[in-house]
Order: C-alpha cells, then structure tokens, then sequence
C-alpha cells in the first residue's frame, strides 16, 4: 500500500481514523461519479478540497481498453502524476494534498487523490463578451492577455513532450476575484484541471498534438475569434517564426482546423463560422 499526505491534511483528519478509509468512504458533494471513478468535494476545518476515488473497473474494463489500443486509467495515480508533471513543466494545477493506491492487478485497485480547492473560480467554457461585466475594449484587453497564457500554457506542456487529452476551455480555472481586479498589463493565473489523462513522452506524438489542438480551438470557436486574435495565439504558441512554422507544417495544421471543425458540428449541428485566417 501506498499513501502519502501534506502535514497540513493529516492533521485536519479525524483523530483516530484510517485516512485511506476516510478517502475512500466519499463523504461529500459528489460532483462527477462514473462507472468506477467517483469525485466529491469536501471540508475538514478550514481545509477545502476534492476527493477523486477510483475502485477496481474489473478486468473486462482493462481488456477493453487493451484491445483498443488504450492504457486503461484504473488508477488516480494518473491524475497526481499528470498534476507533479505539469506543475514542473510550469504549468499552474491544483496543488496535491493527499494521494494513496492499494492493490496489485489492474482490475483490483483502489485509489484516490486529494486535490486543494480552488476557490471561487470560473472556467474559460461561458467566456463572451460581457462575461464577469467585462465589456467592449476591456473585454478585447482581456480576451487578448487570456489568449497569451492559455497559448503559454499549451506551448510549456508540448515543448516538453506533455500532452492533456481534454485540452478544452472548460479545464481552465479562473478566480473570479483576480478577473475583477485585473488591469491591462497583469498576468492571469490561469489553472489547468482533469489531468488523469496526461501522458508525457520526448515529444509529443502528431496524433495527440491533434487532437490537444483540435480540442482547444474548437472549444474556442464560439468566443468571437478574430483573425488577429488567432495569429496572436499561434505566435505566442510557436514564436516569432509562427508565419514559417505554420507553413512548413501546413498538413499538421490542417488536421488540426478539421478535427476544430468536425468537433463542432458534431456538437452544435452546423458549420462554424471561422475567422478568416482559419479557413482552410
């Protein structure tokens, strides 16, 4: 068995418990619960935080994803290395708590991993004209620096052979506060979430740099784009070159505008209307 805990989550546990137990007992707010993954939220004391619990799926689960050519996720080892393995790449996550795993085979195990809270945030999934009162130029001020560090984000994590998977607005967190207060010039501290996908390798396969890509830009497609909004993006993501690169790997980008564009019409039903640099 392991089982790791900040001084700080030990000490606000109950006296006398078994902290693996309490994890796995899910006393909370369940938030998400599928199949054998369950997270809930919870407090002890002035300790806020999520609980992700993952019970055994059961070999027929595991085969299934083998024979699809998937590493089953049957553990949240998963999400504690996803997170210690973008927050060292200079990524911002949640900070890790509590983590623990017990069990030998794949279909057996039993884990969980305890994740701060983030208070008081916002995803970048609503993100529009008038969101959080931001309006007319603050609005474009705002839209242009949370397109520099979402593009800085995605830049450290694939610069270093990281890939996320559910690279979507909606896994970026925001304190409300912090947007409010923020001036021209500030830095956002944006934070990345659902990590239990993350996979790290020398570099970053065409495959999942597709379908990271894909994911973002089609999740972005409804927020007002413009044409000089994506050219900022990609040369925040690529560099000063970003007009050469783009070219010298056209049928990569390419593949990337049409898993954009296949996503969206799955989803909404009809063609999006593209910024005019992003028409293929």
């Amino acid at each position: 068995m392991y089982l790791e805990l900040t001084d700080e989550l030990r000490k606000a546990l109950p006296p006398g418990s078994d902290p693996f137990e309490w994890f796995l007992l899910g006393g909370g707010e369940v938030h998400r619960e599928v199949k054998n993954r369950l997270t809930y939220e919870t407090q002890l004391g002035e300790l806020h935080f999520y609980v992700k619990r993952h019970l055994g799926c059961g070999w027929r689960e595991v085969f299934k994803e083998w024979y699809r050519l998937r590493k089953p996720v049957v553990s949240a080892r998963t999400e504690w290395e996803g997170a210690e393995t973008l927050a060292a790449a200079g990524v911002r996550v949640p900070k890790v708590l509590g983590k623990g795993e017990r069990g030998r085979y794949p279909a057996s195990v039993e884990s969980f991993v305890v994740l701060e809270a983030l208070e008081d945030c916002e995803t970048l999934e609503h993100f529009k004209p008038g969101w959080l009162d931001f309006q007319d130029l603050n609005w474009i001020h705002l839209k242009r620096a949370l397109i520099d560090e979402v593009a800085a984000m995605g830049h450290s994590m694939h610069a270093q052979g990281i890939n996320h998977r559910d690279f979507y607005l909606n896994h970026f967190l925001i304190n409300r506060a912090s947007i409010r207060n923020w001036t021209v010039g500030k830095s956002i501290p944006l934070h990345l979430i659902d990590l239990h996908r993350v996979q790290q390798r020398l570099e970053v396969p065409r495959r999942w740099l597709i379908k990271d890509l894909g994911s973002l830009i089609f999740s972005a497609l409804d927020v007002g784009l413009t044409s000089c909004d994506c050219a900022r993006f990609l040369r925040q993501y690529l560099g000063a070159d970003w007009k050469n690169s783009v070219r010298n790997n056209q049928a990569l980008w390419q593949a990337i505008l049409k898993r954009a564009i296949k996503l969206y019409k799955r989803f909404h039903g009809k063609a999006p209307v593209l910024p005019s640099i992003l028409k293929l």
